[in-house]
């Protein structure tokens, strides 16, 4: 099991019965129980016992000698999702950016040290996801990341990072991609002033992602918009022409959530406010038709 997964609590049986639910690495994976050990650590006779009973309560299915993850979790992570009230509000401004660009539209929100995808929009020229609904990822690598720490207080922007880094960056790692503190604090601030970040291959090579922020009613930064493509896709040009549309959307999203000073909280009012912008959403299905220009 990856280590940047791994919660221990003080409640064994349950980190036990977590740990068998995160050794299985895509949802189509159907493993043996000996392969279940191997990745988790447990003893084979445990594995038997917990996957048993996870598969009572539906979180595993059982296929012969085999096991994998099971319908309840479908129908728990849903559930899950629709109580996220950004997902909801995000989500026609995520088509809309998928429309616009013909490239993968995403939601990271902030848990803990890490950021995580809770919706996506998938471009058709993609065969395969960029990162997993739900898998964590590090703040402190990616266009995302760097938006949901740019808006934080100075105090917890550098704490989250450093934990973010402990957590996802082995030694290895460390190695092959320096960090600096005072550059990426510089990077923070410039994300801030501008209202959007870019970055490129800072997490999978060759992945370029552009991120703006979606504030709630309270001024608070919610949500990361995302933009993500191969960095092929997304050169200079394709870039000036992306990041008035991640910006729009995401001030749309955030004048959804009730943040009605969006433009000015942004500072993109004179490039993502233009009438040009304005058609295009009336054009797209609707979107923002009726929600006034902040």
């Amino acid at each position: 099991m990856p280590s940047e997964e791994a919660h221990a609590t003080r409640v064994g049986v349950l980190d036990k019965a977590m740990a068998i639910l995160e050794a299985f690495p895509r949802g189509e994976s159907a493993l043996l129980p000996q392969e279940i050990a191997e990745r988790t650590g447990l003893p084979l006779p445990t594995v038997y016992r917990l996957a048993q009973a996870l598969a009572e309560h539906g979180l595993l299915m059982k296929e012969g000698s085999r096991f994998r993850l099971g319908l309840t979790l479908l129908r728990l992570g849903l559930l899950v999702a629709e109580s996220i009230d950004v997902r909801r509000q995000a989500l026609p401004h995520l088509t809309w950016l998928n429309g616009q660009t013909g490239e993968n539209a995403e939601l990271h929100i902030r848990q803990h040290e890490t950021r995580v995808v809770i919706e996506v929009v998938r471009s058709p020229h993609n065969l395969r996801p960029f990162a997993e609904i739900g898998a964590p990822l590090p703040l402190h690598r990616g266009a995302a990341g760097k938006v949901l720490l740019a808006w934080l207080p100075d105090e917890d922007r550098l704490a989250l990072a450093r934990a973010s880094r402990e957590r996802f960056d082995s030694e290895r790692t460390a190695g092959e991609r320096s960090w600096d503190e005072g550059v990426f604090w510089a990077e923070l601030e410039r994300v801030r002033r501008q209202g959007w970040a870019y970055s490129e291959g800072e997490r999978v090579a060759g992945v370029a992602g552009l991120a703006a922020p979606i504030f709630d009613r309270s001024g608070q930064v919610v949500a990361a918009l995302t933009l993500v493509a191969p960095a092929a896709r997304l050169g200079p040009e394709q870039r000036e022409r992306a990041i008035p549309l991640v910006c729009e959307a995401a001030r749309r999203a955030s004048y959804d959530m009730g943040h009605t000073a969006s433009a000015a909280g942004l500072g993109l009012a004179s490039m993502a406010g233009s009438e040009r912008q304005e058609q295009r959403y009336q054009r797209h299905n609707g979107v923002g038709a009726e929600s006034p220009n902040p």
